[in-house]
């Protein structure tokens, strides 16, 4: 569970420094890999700064929970699977 939260804080990391290195917009891969980005439309027109930055980590926070359940709900069948393949010869 660790590894999944730690991947769901690092894909929104990448994709946040790519917007804000490059200038790239977000695209369908990133609300594949980061579903509650969506959430971020939500700030359009905002000056607030406090506001901004709450709103960032919400939505990062969102996604580790979502890559953490994720994690929970395949590696049980993902285990199993790896099991029934036997020992490697």
């Amino acid at each position: 569970m660790f590894w999944c939260g730690l991947v769901g804080l690092l894909v929104p990391a990448a994709f946040v420094l790519r917007w804000k290195l490059l200038g790239s917009i977000f695209g369908q891969l990133e609300l594949i890999l980061w579903p509650s980005s969506i959430l971020l439309m939500g700030l359009e027109g905002q000056r607030s700064a406090l506001l901004i930055i709450l709103s960032y980590a919400t939505v990062i926070v969102v996604n580790i929970v979502l890559y953490c359940i994720i994690g929970l709900l395949t590696w049980p069948v993902l285990r199993l699977a790896l099991n029934r393949r036997g020992p490697i010869r």
